[in-house]
């Protein structure tokens, strides 16, 4: 799908702003209202972009974050590997992402300890494998500690856009320790009518407030002001996702290395915002990184791979070479994206 200069600029501002209303966007951007309105439309219409409202997942009790990616025995075509599929991670609530890149499997899962992720991994291979999916009995499955890692983004797609339209980035200053003290105070004393109200935004972030009301059975108003005041404190976030298919990207990246230590002369993790590189989910931990990136050509690919791996060794003490797959977007499977409300669904009914 071809875009002109104003829907590029459109569609960068609504997903690297997605807090600021129609008005405040329009003239962060410079484009007219009644242009940045049919636009929007337009590729919300046509599924180009989507809204999500997300939680704060840095301030719930879940101690481990885990990636995990499997090759499978074929590639998942049939309705009947689809159908296994999707009834395999609704069983699994704290698996909030999942995807059949080709014949790879990939999710991103939150636990709340160790014993509960072994658990949850020991079934997903046992299930695979009755499936007749899994390859060679290998999982591989990174645990991230929340506290010792950094997630760098999560399906956070401004960098992508950025460096596919060409477009200077802009930073953000990062949240206070304060504002987080207030998020974490208030996702800790949340009301049953707030939690029934978190729940209901985080099912339909599409849906307008009056609507969630009425499934609610509460008012609109009542919506309004604790969605307000839950994005204020920075409890849940807007976010926006693109359709990558749409928007003509013909390689998908999944990057995995591993590190002995950082080096000596550094001690915090590698600052990958001047290389703009084109990843939507990246996270660093003791000793592995995973991330995924988009891009439109092989060519774009060599160059941030060279920059990424040059950026990597030389902050890293390196085992081996980065293990590097690359998959075509069109044969993407989407099993789950971004689906919280599970998982909240189950931190909420045992806190």
């Amino acid at each position: 799908m071809k875009l002109s200069k104003n829907e590029r600029l459109i569609l960068w501002g609504m997903v690297r702003f997605p807090m600021l209303n129609d008005r405040q966007l329009s003239d962060r951007i410079n484009i007219r209202m009644s242009t940045l309105n049919a636009i929007k439309n337009k590729m919300k219409r046509t599924g180009i972009i989507h809204d999500r409202l997300v939680p704060n997942i840095n301030i719930m009790d879940y101690e481990v974050l885990t990636v995990g990616w499997t090759p499978l025995d074929r590639a998942v075509r049939d309705d009947k590997d689809r159908r296994s599929l999707i009834e395999l991670f609704k069983k699994h609530p704290n698996t909030y992402s999942a995807m059949v890149f080709g014949d790879t499997l990939f999710y991103i899962s939150l636990y709340r300890d160790y014993t509960h992720y072994r658990a949850s991994e020991r079934d997903i291979r046992i299930s695979l494998n009755e499936y007749g999916l899994l390859s060679g009995n290998i999982l591989h499955s990174t645990i991230y500690p929340m506290s010792l890692s950094h997630m760098n983004k999560n399906f956070d797609y401004t960098d992508v856009l950025e460096r596919a339209f060409n477009i200077e980035p802009v930073s953000d200053p990062a949240a206070s320790v304060t504002e987080s003290e207030k998020a974490l105070n208030k996702f800790h004393h949340l009301t049953n009518k707030e939690k029934l109200i978190l729940k209901g935004l985080l099912g339909a972030p599409d849906m307008p407030d009056n609507k969630i009301a009425q499934k609610l059975d509460t008012t609109r108003q009542a919506v309004a002001r604790h969605k307000k005041e839950l994005l204020d404190l920075g409890v849940i976030k807007k976010t926006r996702v693109i359709d990558y298919g749409l928007l003509g990207f013909n390689i998908l990246c999944l990057v995995e290395a591993h590190y002995d230590r950082f080096k000596e002369r550094e001690l915090t993790y590698p600052n990958t915002d001047p290389l703009h590189l084109p990843s939507f989910f990246s996270i660093y931990g003791l000793n592995e990184t995973v991330s995924l990136s988009l891009f439109h050509d092989f060519t774009q690919f060599s160059t941030a791979r060279e920059e990424y791996t040059a950026l990597v060794k030389d902050h890293f003490k390196v085992r081996g070479e980065p293990m590097i797959l690359l998959f075509s977007p069109s044969k993407t499977f989407t099993i789950k994206h971004q689906d919280y409300l599970p998982l909240i669904e189950e931190y909420l009914s045992s806190s």
